[in-house]
């Protein structure tokens, strides 16, 4: 089993895949069905309100 990481990789890692999901729905947009759209918009909001909860814990100012 893998180690934890830490808060501060847990943010790090949460805005790239912030940014993965922006580039996802982008392209999903065109090519995916509606329902497949939702879910991934569904995993994309999960991981801004963990992005932002991680902000949040590790002090480091405003959320966006």
């Amino acid at each position: 089993m893998r180690e934890p990481i830490s808060l501060d990789q847990a943010e790090y890692k949460s805005a790239l895949a912030a940014s993965l999901f922006e580039t996802i729905l982008e392209k999903a947009s065109a090519e995916c069905s509606e329902t497949l759209l939702n879910l991934i918009s569904i995993a994309c909001d999960f991981n801004q309100e963990i992005h932002r909860a991680l902000i949040a814990e590790l002090g480091m100012g405003e959320t966006k």
